[in-house]
């Protein structure tokens, strides 16, 4: 799963559209800068990725969410068979939460019904099984936990996620916007806007991929644009969805190039076993040795081997 951190983490540099010119937008550019030289993984707009396998990109995935991705759900439900979009397996439900999805299911409660039946989000996606997960959360969290609450919960969901199913790949999809004038409390978007970046922080921490539907959404004034707004709130229309698809295909192919980018880059290193001298006896582990004429730093190295950033 060390290849996946990278490939989550270089998703995210590659995907993430960055609000403003705030020092986290600046960190991560400077970090995707410094971190992965073309010299090593190559242009990644010159891979060319099919249609094909961008449809199958999705073919075992679940997506996990609130009323937002269960409008997302009912619109893949009028979309032609041979759409990609028939592929996916939904887990949603209205007053979803980040929070409430670790309550205990009772009667009352607002868990995804998988099979007919109500179930934790975990064990829906053990018994599914599949490759990816795609979340989308935030609008029932905000309000009642506030930003760090909302993200711990969030952070929580997925810890759980993957402890039942450890080898699911993990993908955020940002919070979207309220239409412009429709905020309530805490559920604003200069709070959303904070939120996404606290979510993408976060995937780049923990190697999750990350999405950013809410900006494709969006007017010349960072909310949502009226023409993407069902309800003159949050809720969103057939137009905002076809916009979801085109960006889910555009970060589908993305992840792609980076995966391809990758397995081009191993081939210009060259992992060796070496003995290391440790406490009197000698021990194995693994080193990376470098063709001499290809420019290497020392932060892909930690990626490749330890998986981290």
């Amino acid at each position: 799963m060390k290849k996946r951190v990278l490939l989550r983490w270089l998703a995210v540099i590659g995907m993430a559209v960055l609000v403003g010119n705030s020092p986290a937008a600046a960190d991560v550019v400077l970090a995707a800068e410094e971190a992965v030289p073309t010299e090593i993984f190559g242009n990644l707009e010159e891979i060319e990725i099919s249609e094909e396998e961008i449809d199958a990109y999705y073919a075992d995935s679940v997506f996990l969410g609130d009323s937002i991705m269960l409008g997302f759900r009912n619109y893949t439900r009028k979309q032609p068979e041979e759409s990609f979009l028939k592929r996916i397996q939904f887990l949603a439900a209205g007053s979803y939460s980040a929070s409430n999805s670790l309550w205990d299911i009772t009667a009352e409660s607002v868990h995804p019904l998988y099979q007919g039946k109500k179930l934790q989000a975990w064990d829906s996606i053990e018994k599914i099984a599949p490759d990816k997960v795609f979340i989308c959360l935030g609008l029932n969290d905000l309000n009642i936990s506030g930003l760090q609450g909302s993200l711990d919960n969030y952070t929580e969901l997925i810890r759980r996620i993957k402890e039942k199913s450890p080898e699911v790949e993990v993908h955020i999809i940002s919070m979207t916007y309220t239409l412009a004038g429709a905020s309530s409390g805490k559920l604003n978007n200069d709070t959303i806007r904070e939120y996404n970046l606290m979510l993408l922080d976060a995937a780049i921490k923990n190697g999750w991929g990350y999405i950013d539907v809410a900006n494709a959404l969006a007017d010349d004034n960072g909310d949502l644009a009226a023409e993407y707004c069902s309800d003159g709130f949050v809720h969103q229309t057939a137009a905002a969805y076809d916009v979801w698809t085109a960006v889910l295909r555009e970060y589908a192919r993305a992840d792609l190039r980076v995966e391809t980018a990758f397995d081009e880059a191993l081939a210009k290193l060259e992992i060796t076993e070496e003995p290391v001298a440790a406490s009197g006896k000698k021990e194995t582990e693994k080193a990376t040795v470098v063709n001499q004429d290809v420019p290497f730093r020392s932060t892909v190295r930690d990626i490749i081997l330890n998986g981290s950033i």
